[in-house]
């Protein structure tokens, strides 16, 4: 599979959710790293540089929610691909960067995966609607 050069960082803050995701995408060939919180997840990615996209809900627990995380992963590595998701929030265009791609759940699992994997072929236009290595990096 071409996934499986591909690291992931997903970000949830609700056990089963994130647990069950990560099994997914690990089952789809990539190789997933996990944080539940928006300092968390600079950590890991800091911690990593090998990270092709980063998959973050909306509305994880903390001082900053998945839009914040978005904005500031887009403005330090821009390289990284973003997917938000929720349930429960659909933000407006402007409200996250630009090459930031929304995903409204609840999905179908293999609709995550084929997002993820246009978005890293350069399939899919930013915004486009898509609602149809040391020891801290390890997977």
């Amino acid at each position: 599979m071409h996934q499986a050069s591909h690291s992931i960082l997903l970000v949830e803050d609700e056990p089963l959710v994130l647990r069950t995701t990560a099994d997914l995408l690990s089952e789809g060939g990539y190789r997933v790293l996990e944080a539940s919180s928006y300092g968390e997840a600079l950590s890991r990615i800091e911690a990593c540089p090998d990270l092709a996209a980063i998959v973050t809900d909306i509305g994880i627990s903390g001082e900053q929610d998945g839009i914040a995380l978005a904005r500031t992963v887009a403005e330090r590595w821009p390289h990284l691909r973003i997917v938000l998701v929720s349930g429960r929030t659909r933000p407006s265009g402007t409200d996250y960067p630009q090459d930031a791609i929304f995903f409204t759940k609840p999905y179908a699992p293999g609709a995550l995966l084929t997002l993820l994997r246009q978005s890293l072929d350069g399939e899919l236009e930013p915004r486009a609607p898509a609602m149809a290595l040391d020891g801290d990096c390890a997977f």
